[in-house]
């Protein structure tokens, strides 16, 4: 199987959007507890990998650049369904 970085990218765009979604500053709330609570559950990364996932800078310009490169794929034997 070979390595997909969109793919990788992609989770880690969602990976960063549950941060996102749950961190609140006001409450306090730390990363450790959703990694533990919200992101380990769904992805099973480390909490050092998770630390780097989320201070990576310009996701959304890696992800465009990788896309553009490689193209959406798809499979010819699929046929289109609309």
């Amino acid at each position: 199987m070979a390595y997909n970085r969109v793919n990788k990218l992609r989770m880690y765009k969602k990976i960063v959007a549950l941060t996102n979604e749950h961190y609140d500053p006001d409450v306090m709330s730390s990363y450790a507890k959703i990694h533990r609570l919200y992101i380990y559950p769904v992805y099973p990364v480390s909490y050092s990998h998770y630390m780097k996932i989320i201070s990576t800078s310009n996701l959304e310009r890696l992800l465009e650049e990788e896309e553009k490169a490689h193209g959406k794929w798809e499979d010819p034997a699929q046929g289109k369904l609309f």
